[in-house]
């Protein structure tokens, strides 16, 4: 409807539509005003929009395509307060040798802080040390019956099972065994004393353009592990946690074919299976894991139908050290 419109339809009252002209014009001012101070919708949507990554290798079991590899976060998350300044090559050396020290003492434990405390100081060129270092102090501490800060010492009770005591710790039972060197979980005997962690904060970061996944504790490196990744990136990014765990994993190849059991060389999964779930706000996906591999030249490349893939010998480890429920992250 126009102004001479309105105009005629109140002209028996005698309405003033001059003011009321003036007005509306007023108030499409103030409208084409405000919007001018806005951003283009657009505009922020396309800015916000995460730029697209190079595909992974055409084809599984090729290496990843040669180039500028897609830049991802660090395997590590950043502390949280800074360790202190930076370590020159000499002091970093004196670092790493006092550790060796202290691991030649026995103190496996004063050994592991130690390098935890300079790994974000020292050059780029001795972090691998420092971290394959970390790694093993940290593993060795925990399977065997040693004290230390994180760890219990429980006294069997009876009625006690292995199973029983691990569900109460939140701690695999094959970790209480390894640690405490039982070698049939069904002899453990009333007055016994086991030392194992006591409910280890474990989770998992996984990057897909590095092919490595970190064991964390506490949110500290526990221990780094080269891997294979998928594919054409088809390894879902997101969280997710590790809701089953199985030994010698029969595989469903997922065409149809029927299951090919565990010991079969068809069968690609390795020694063990961590099966993941999807957690908050990503796509519920189904049939991802972590697994073994009899191809050790796939690890470290985007080779895996989507699976995280292990070597044996790092699966197994992995597999005794996290229980259900941990948390793992994958990025791109």
């Amino acid at each position: 409807m126009q102004i001479h419109d309105i105009n005629d339809y109140y002209r028996p009252r005698r309405f003033p539509w001059l003011p009321v002209a003036l007005l509306a014009a007023l108030v499409v001012a103030a409208i084409v005003h405000f919007s001018s101070k806005k951003g283009d919708p657009a505009e922020e949507t396309a800015a916000s929009e995460p730029a697209a990554e190079a595909p992974a290798a055409d084809a599984p079991n090729a290496p990843a395509t040669p180039g500028v590899a897609p830049v991802a976060p660090s395997p590590l998350p950043p502390a949280a307060q800074p360790a202190g300044p930076a370590l020159s090559k000499a002091e970093a050396d004196a670092a790493i040798a006092k550790a060796r020290q202290l691991e030649a003492a026995g103190q496996i434990e004063g050994a592991r802080d130690q390098l935890l405390s300079i790994l974000d100081r020292v050059p780029e060129s001795a972090r691998a040390t420092v971290q394959e270092a970390v790694g093993r102090l940290s593993v060795a501490l925990f399977v065997s019956p040693r004290p230390a800060k994180g760890k219990v010492v429980y006294v069997v009770k009876s009625g006690d099972s292995l199973s029983k005591i691990a569900a109460k710790f939140n701690c695999p039972a094959l970790l209480i065994e390894k640690a405490n060197g039982i070698q049939d979980a069904a002899k453990i005997r009333v007055g016994q004393s086991l030392v194992f962690p006591d409910r280890p904060a474990f989770s998992v970061l996984v990057s897909k353009s590095r092919n490595t996944l970190t064991v964390l504790l506490d949110g500290k490196l526990f221990k780094h592990y080269a891997v294979g990744t998928g594919a054409q990136a088809r390894t879902p990014a997101g969280t997710f946690k590790v809701v089953d765990k199985i030994s010698e994993p029969p595989w469903w190849p997922g065409d149809g074919t029927p299951v090919v059991r565990y010991g079969d060389p068809k069968n690609i999964l390795g020694t063990h299976w961590l099966a993941l779930e999807a957690t908050g706000d990503t796509p519920r996906v189904r049939g991802y894991g972590i697994h073994g591999t009899w191809d050790e030249s796939t690890i470290g490349r985007q080779s895996s139908a989507g699976c995280v893939r292990m070597r044996n010998a790092d699966v197994a480890e992995v597999f005794m050290l996290l229980p259900r429920g941990t948390p793992v992250t994958i990025v791109e």
